[in-house]
């Protein structure tokens, strides 16, 4: 006997979920927000100053928050 109303499973929906489509539309802004930064910049950071191009310190802020939200959003689970 099937688990189902009707005898058959549902069906898979195709294509991208909305937290996929959102995600893709933030990581377009991000990009475009970063290449049209290019400007030389002085960045301090705890124990140094460095002078690099923003859109270094911009990639490198955004890595750090994808690992960061990646990190913090992964499931725990207990052994």
């Amino acid at each position: 006997m099937s688990e189902y109303p009707g005898g058959s499973a549902p069906a898979k929906k195709s294509g991208l979920s909305g937290r996929a489509i959102g995600g893709l539309v933030i990581a377009a802004l991000v990009v475009i927000f970063i290449v049209i930064n290019r400007d030389q910049v002085e960045v301090s950071f705890v124990f140094f100053t460095a002078t690099i191009a923003l859109w270094v310190a911009l990639a490198i802020a955004a890595v750090g928050g994808f690992v960061a939200g990646f990190l913090i959003g992964r499931k725990r689970y207990k052994a």
